[in-house]
C-alpha cells in the first residue's frame, strides 16, 4: 500500500463517504467485538490531512472483543483502487472500541509503533480512528501516532 502522512497534523478533514461507511460497518457490528478497516486519503503540504476512503474489514478479518486485524488483501485492493482513482494513500486505520476507551489500546499502540518502525513502510506518523460505536451516531476520536507520542486532533467533516 502506497501512503504518505506529514508530521503531526492538527486537523484531520473526514469525507462525507468515509463517515458514511465507519457509521454503517459499525452500527452494522453489534455484536461487541471491534470492527473497522483502512483508511486512505490525502496529505497537504500545509499539513491538512484529508480522509476520502474508509474501508471496511473485509472477508478475512479477524475480529475479537479485544482486537481487530484487518484482511491485508482486501486493504490491498481497495489501497490499489484509490491510488488510481485519484492518488490516496494509506493514511492509517479505524476500528472501533465497543466497550471504550477513546484512546488507542496498548495492542493499538504496539500495533502502530511497528508499522512506523517498518522501513518499507516509511510512515513518519500514523492516523487511527477510533470509534465509539453508540446509537444513533457512533463517535470518532481522530489520534495522530508519532514514535513519541499519541495526539489526539481536531476532525471536520466536510461539507457540514
Amino acid at each position: 500500500m502506497q501512503h504518505s502522512i506529514a508530521p503531526t497534523p492538527s486537523t484531520v478533514s473526514l469525507s462525507r463517504h468515509a463517515l458514511q461507511t465507519i457509521r454503517e460497518t459499525s452500527q452494522a457490528a453489534q455484536d461487541d467485538r471491534e470492527t473497522g478497516g483502512i483508511i486512505l486519503g490525502h496529505q497537504y503540504a500545509d499539513g491538512r490531512l484529508t480522509v476520502t476512503i474508509a474501508g471496511d474489514p473485509g472477508p478475512a478479518a479477524v475480529r475479537t472483543r479485544d482486537s481487530f486485524r484487518r484482511d491485508p488483501s482486501h486493504a490491498q485492493a481497495l489501497a490499489d483502487a484509490a491510488w488510481s482513482n485519484d492518488r490516496s494513500v494509506w493514511l492509517g486505520e479505524w476500528h472501533t472500541h465497543p466497550r471504550g476507551p477513546v484512546h488507542p489500546s496498548p495492542i493499538d499502540l504496539a500495533t502502530y509503533l511497528s508499522l512506523l518502525r517498518d522501513p518499507a513502510l516509511t510512515f513518519r506518523a500514523f492516523l487511527a480512528l477510533i470509534v465509539i460505536p453508540v446509537a444513533p451516531e457512533p463517535t470518532i476520536f481522530p489520534w495522530v501516532i508519532t514514535e513519541g507520542e499519541g495526539v489526539c486532533v481536531t476532525m471536520a467533516i466536510d461539507g457540514l
